[in-house]
């Protein structure tokens, strides 16, 4: 029973000492990565932080944590913000945002509220595995707009170890953007769904101690199981673009849109179009979609060459650079 004893109190102490030793690797991580942003000639700060959880988790808090570009120009605060990990399952962290924090961009703060609003990261050393964001609803109120979605689930996972491949996914179960001064009755208040399933090649994998300050290109996107929903209007796309490294793309892109008749007399009866331009664009959606052989479904292919849009042979404008 002595015996049994001793190595019972031994265990323990052996574990705490343990708890502490990650708490306060936890801890000095990210005051490290802080001083490294302070400087490279960053605005960053916090109140204070600290590690608890003892004896299961470690989680770490940051309490009025701050965050702006050298020039100012774009930032980030927030009264708190969480790392929270099991103590025994190592390369496993969620991350917790609070309620309400606001972003710093050049035309003015943008208020962020939210609900259940989190993320999940799964990494092997620093090179990440998966990484998935969830919020319940995450509105976004600007100087000039708000943008309100519910239902988001993102999803980010290594698929090929030899290479910097991902799969990428998205859903949002319904977003709304309210009218505002500057767009007036131009934009829809209420674009519905997004699905979006696609693979991504990147130049390097993404690396924690890389991320946000020298991220990877990319080299290829592929799109499979896309779909907008947009009022009535059914939006899909699939193809593949490669990227130079200039970032232009390269490639073909099939878009089909289910409904685009009904969606854009709806849009015309809402005063949602300028005047006079329902007509032209009524004649010239259905000459492009005669030519699929469906006046009710648009089905178009849209090549790129090193940036330049192609219909057919027909170039009819660029993409900017895609980095």
């Amino acid at each position: 029973m002595k015996g049994l004893f001793l190595a019972i109190v031994t265990a323990t102490l052996a574990y705490s000492g343990w708890w502490f030793y990650a708490a306060q690797s936890l801890r000095s991580d990210v005051e490290a990565w802080f001083d490294a942003q302070r400087a490279a000639g960053w605005q960053a700060s916090y109140a204070d932080i600290s590690v608890r959880g003892f004896p299961s988790r470690t989680d770490l808090t940051l309490t009025d944590p701050v965050l702006r570009a050298p020039d100012g120009s774009y930032g980030w605060a927030a009264p708190f913000f969480q790392i929270l990990a099991l103590s025994y399952r190592r390369g496993h962290v969620i991350v917790a945002w609070p309620d309400t924090q606001t972003l710093m961009t050049p035309d003015g703060d943008v208020a962020v509220t939210s609900d259940g609003f989190r993320a999940s990261v799964i990494h092997d050393g620093a090179l990440i595995q998966r990484f998935n964001v969830e919020a319940e609803t995450l509105n976004l109120t600007g100087p000039d707009r708000t943008v309100a979605m519910a239902g988001l689930n993102t999803a980010l996972e290594k698929v090929d170890p030899s290479r910097a491949s991902y799969r990428f996914a998205i859903s949002i179960d319904g977003i709304a953007a309210p009218a505002s001064p500057v767009t007036g009755s131009l934009v829809p208040e209420t674009f519905a769904t997004v699905r979006a399933d696609t693979s991504l090649d990147l130049t390097d994998p993404l690396s924690l101690d890389r991320f946000g300050t020298d991220m990877p290109d990319l080299d290829m996107i592929s799109f499979r199981n896309t779909q907008l929903t947009y009022g009535t209007l059914i939006l899909k796309a699939a193809g593949q673009a490669d990227f130079d490294a200039q970032g232009r793309a390269t490639g073909e892109i099939t878009f089909e849109a289910a409904n685009w008749r009904e969606s854009l007399e709806t849009a015309e009866a809402n005063n949602h179009l300028p005047p006079g331009l329902s007509e032209g664009l009524l004649e010239l959606l259905t000459l492009v979609a005669s030519l699929s052989g469906s006046r009710d479904t648009l089905d178009v292919t849209l090549g790129f060459d090193r940036g330049t849009v192609l219909l057919g042979p027909l170039p009819i404008g660029r993409l900017p650079p895609l980095r």
